[in-house]
């Protein structure tokens, strides 16, 4: 360079500058000066050793019911994930009755979540709200939880929970005192069961309606049959109301023929209210989800193996096993102020290891095919008893059948029949529900 004195000013100013910046470089570099032999060499290798800027840390807000919460393995996941990144996650939880609403409110302003955990499916938490999700656990998801948590083909929402079932539990010492052989394969051995187990003292079925949605049980697990295929498009197009399937009417009928034996005080108590009296015999059965087994463990170690769960049907010629899809499912909503973190955070919790973390306490079939899972007392039976009897496995009659159709509250109808409300009443009551909320999510046809 010390040949170039003919070059301008604003050049050699130019040159200085320009190797101002290589020395720059070069320093944050400590190499041998022997390491090229060429200028070039030596640049290269000073910006291959600039560091990469380090992410700075975020607080994630995980949003979901404040039962679910509480739940240990969640808590012991995320602790994990925090470990892993230097991230935090800010647990908020909101009343199991009022979630879904203030959640919904949330992502309607700009105060939505990072992520949030609800119950699986479009009709809980329309997908035109969320971000697609995608990873190594999307494709090893099994078909039968896709079907809810995916839609056109794109996944939206990442099954957090083993899968279970709905069905009936029951007192083994009730019904062999009573004389009743399980399963009942149908609604004549259901109803003469329950007057032999009457008969005997104890009342034959708990039901816990304080909760509202518990009397939608009974048509969940045993009222498969009450939508015929051919009315199903009938209605999704507004072409027939609940009170014009007939099928639908008889099962209200059969329903309510349950009445006599069934706990007077339905309305008033809740779920805890009937585990002692499921343990003593003081019940016959329940109609719920096997994760019922851990609070009724905990109540009584012993008396819980007088406990069984077997499936059972309100129809003349069928029975299914019904596979519970209502669990937790993990969610990003599009307006997540940090949205490919909390993207993160979900594929984190879905690797098999962090996910048998979060499932610890809970058990029962995998989502995901290859994840390890643990099973209890009640789902073992429920397995059995399906197999030995060549007993389908199917899901809830609204899933079965209307897999995204959005029916709000469909235990309604039946709470309402419970309270003493006229079937049809009850029946028109619920479709003005539904209808209006169709109307207003712009559910194609309404």
């Amino acid at each position: 360079m010390r040949h170039s004195r003919l070059k301008s000013t604003a050049a050699i100013l130019a040159f200085v500058i320009l190797m101002g910046i290589l020395a720059a470089c070069g320093n944050g570099n400590k190499a041998d000066d022997n390491a090229g032999d060429s200028g070039s060499q030596a640049s290269n290798a000073g910006a291959s050793a600039i560091p990469a800027p380090a992410k700075k840390p975020v607080e994630l807000v995980l949003s979901t019911f404040n039962s679910w919460g509480e739940s240990v393995g969640l808590k012991n996941a995320l602790a994990a994930y925090e470990k892993a990144t230097g991230n935090k996650v800010r647990l908020d939880v909101y009343p199991d009755d009022q979630f879904i609403n203030i959640l919904k409110t949330k992502m309607s302003t700009d105060d939505a979540p990072d992520l949030f955990q609800a119950n699986v499916g479009d009709g809980y938490v329309p997908f035109t709200f969320l971000e697609p999700l995608s990873g190594p656990w999307a494709d090893k998801m099994i078909d039968s939880v896709k079907q809810f948590a995916a839609k056109d083909g794109q996944v939206y929402e990442a099954y957090a929970t083993p899968l279970g079932y709905f069905g009936a539990i029951y007192n083994k010492k009730v019904f062999e005192k009573a004389g009743v052989k399980v399963p009942m394969m149908n609604y004549a051995e259901l109803t003469a069961g329950m007057e032999k187990i009457k008969q005997t003292g104890a009342t034959p079925l708990f039901i816990p309606g304080k909760e509202g949605w518990t009397y939608q049980m009974l048509q969940a697990v045993g009222g498969v049959y009450t939508f015929p295929d051919e009315d199903v498009e009938k209605i999704v197009k507004n072409e027939e109301k609940p009170n014009d399937v007939k099928a639908l009417v008889e099962f209200a009928n059969r329903m309510l023929a349950l009445k006599p034996y069934v706990n007077d005080n339905h309305m008033t108590v809740q779920i805890p209210d009937g585990y002692q009296g499921l343990l003593d015999g003081k019940y016959g059965m329940t109609v719920l989800g096997d994760w019922l087994y851990a609070d009724l463990a905990k109540t009584d170690p012993e008396k819980v193996k007088d406990l069984g769960m077997m499936p059972i049907t309100l129809g003349d010629d069928y029975i299914s096993g019904v596979v519970n899809l209502s669990g937790r499912a993990f969610g990003v909503p599009s307006n997540s102020k940090h949205k490919e973190e909390a993207k993160e955070l979900v594929n984190f919790l879905m690797e098999p290891d962090n996910f048998k973390i979060m499932v610890a306490p809970d058990q029962g079939a995998s989502p995901y095919e290859g994840y390890a899972t643990d099973q209890n007392p009640f789902q073992q039976e429920m397995k059995q008893l399906t197999t030995a009897n060549q007993i389908p496995i199917t899901l809830d009659v609204f899933r079965q059948h209307f897999p995204t159709f959005n029916f709000s509250d469909s235990g309604k109808p039946f709470r309402d029949i419970f309270a003493d409300k006229p079937i049809d009443k009850a029946f028109d009551d619920w479709y003005k529900d539904y209808a209006q909320l169709n109307r207003t999510i712009k559910t194609p046809g309404w």
